[in-house]
C-alpha cells in the first residue's frame, strides 16, 4: 500500500524545478495534511548532447529517465511540461493529475523594455520553435529570428549572460515559473502568434495503479485543462512528429464544446474544428487531417526548412519528388478531408455531429494506417 506521502521526481534544473515545487506548493496550500517530498534528480544527459534538440524543461532521453524513475519507484510522481511528454507514455504509467492551465501565449522578452515593433532593424531575436520563427518573421520582416536549442534554461542564459541575442520570446507560462516577469515587454494574443501544443499545461504522471495519488490529486484537477490537452496531443499525433515543425494549435473549452485551432507556417491559414468534449481526440484528429489536406500545408513545413528560399535545384523533378516522398512518410500520404469538413449549420444537429466524428475516426485509420510511431511526441 502506498502512503499518503507524496514523493515528486524533478530535475535540478531552473525550469523543471520551479514547476514541479509550483505543484507541490499548490497541493501543500489546498490540502494542508498532505505530506509532500521533493527530491532532485541528476540529469543522466550531458549538456552537448542535448544542445540540438528543441524542448522547455526536459529533453526527450531526460523525460524517458523521470519515466523509468516511477516505473522503478523511485519516484511516485513526476511533473512534466506537456509540450515535452513523449507520447504515448509508457505502460503502466498514467496523467494523473492535469493542473488549471496557465497562461497558453508568448512572451517577448526585453531587457530594456522595448516591444518588437521599437526593435531596431537586424536585431536578433531568440526563439525555441520554427513554429515562431516562421509567425514572427512575418510579422517583422526587418528582424532576425534565431532558433535556440537545448531548452528554455540555456536560451535564458543566452539572453541574460551573454550578447548574442537582442530578445527572447518564451512560453508565457514558463516566464511565470521562472520569475523573469519583470523583463516582459509584450505578451503576443493568439490572434497575433497561434501558440504551440500544450503551452501552459502542466502534468502529473504516475503509476496507473495508484488510486490513493490520483485521489489526493484531485484537488489540482481540471477536467477542462485535460480536455484540452487530450485534443491537442490527439491533434500532434497525427500533424507532429519528433521533428520541429512549424506548427501552432490551441484547444479551449467553451461550455459543452472544445473548440481547437490550428495553422502552419507563417499562421495566414486558420482553421478551426470544435465538438463536444466526450469527442475531443476525434476533434484533435480531425484537426489535423483538415490541415494536412490543404493546398497550402507542404509549402509552409517546407518553407520552414529553408527559410532564406528554396535551394537552387528546387526546380529538379528529382528533388521535388525526393521531397515529396519524405512528406508523405512523415504524414502517411496524402489523406482526403472533404468528408467531414465540419461546418457550423452542422454542429447543430448532435446526431450529425456525432456520425461526422465516427466518420472521421475510420477515414483517419484508414488514411494512415501503419503510421503510428510509439515514438512520435
Amino acid at each position: 500500500m502506498k502512503s499518503r506521502v507524496l514523493s515528486f521526481g524533478s530535475l535540478a534544473s531552473p525550469l523543471a524545478r520551479n514547476q514541479t515545487q509550483a505543484i507541490v506548493d499548490a497541493l501543500q496550500t489546498a490540502s494542508p495534511r498532505i505530506t509532500c517530498q521533493l527530491n532532485f534528480l541528476a540529469s543522466p544527459v550531458a549538456d552537448h548532447d542535448k544542445s540540438d534538440e528543441p524542448f522547455l524543461a526536459a529533453s526527450r532521453a531526460e523525460v524517458e529517465f523521470l519515466e523509468r524513475m516511477v516505473i522503478e519507484e523511485q519516484s511516485r510522481l513526476i511533473v512534466l511540461e506537456a509540450a515535452d511528454m513523449v507520447l504515448p507514455l509508457p505502460t503502466g504509467l498514467e496523467v494523473l493529475c492535469v493542473p488549471d492551465r496557465g497562461n497558453p501565449f508568448d512572451t517577448f522578452l526585453n531587457r530594456h523594455g522595448r516591444i518588437m515593433d521599437e526593435m531596431e532593424n537586424g536585431s536578433i531575436i531568440g526563439v525555441l520553435s520554427t513554429r515562431l520563427r516562421a509567425q514572427l518573421s512575418a510579422l517583422w520582416p526587418n528582424l532576425t529570428f534565431e532558433i535556440l536549442r537545448g531548452g528554455v534554461d540555456r536560451a535564458m542564459e543566452t539572453h541574460l549572460r551573454r550578447t548574442e541575442i537582442d530578445g527572447l520570446v518564451l512560453p508565457s507560462a514558463v516566464t511565470e515559473h521562472l520569475g523573469v516577469q519583470g523583463i516582459a515587454a509584450e505578451i503576443f494574443s493568439p490572434e497575433f502568434v497561434l501558440p504551440g501544443p500544450g503551452q501552459g499545461l502542466l502534468a502529473v504522471v504516475g503509476s496507473s495503479q495508484d488510486l490513493e495519488a490520483r485521489e489526493l490529486l484531485a484537488c489540482l484537477h481540471s477536467d477542462a485543462s485535460a480536455v484540452e490537452l487530450l485534443t491537442e496531443q490527439a491533434f500532434c499525433s497525427r500533424m507532429i512528429s519528433d521533428q520541429d515543425l512549424p506548427v501552432g494549435a490551441l484547444a479551449r473549452v467553451k461550455g459543452g464544446e472544445v473548440v481547437i485551432t490550428g495553422t502552419t507556417g507563417k499562421g495566414n491559414n486558420r482553421i478551426s474544428v470544435n465538438g463536444p468534449i466526450a469527442q475531443a481526440e476525434a476533434v484533435g484528429l480531425g484537426l489535423a487531417s483538415q490541415i494536412l489536406g490543404c493546398a497550402d500545408t507542404f509549402a509552409d513545413l517546407l518553407e520552414a526548412d529553408f527559410p532564406e528560399g528554396l535551394p537552387d535545384d528546387e526546380e529538379d523533378p528529382a528533388v521535388e519528388d525526393d521531397l515529396l516522398k519524405d512528406f508523405d512518410r512523415e504524414h502517411g500520404g496524402d489523406p482526403e478531408v472533404d468528408d467531414f469538413d465540419f461546418e457550423d449549420d452542422d454542429l447543430d444537429d448532435p446526431d450529425l455531429e456525432v456520425d461526422l466524428l465516427v466518420e472521421m475516426e475510420s477515414d483517419l485509420d484508414d488514411d494512415f494506417a501503419g503510421d503510428d510511431d510509439p515514438d512520435d511526441r
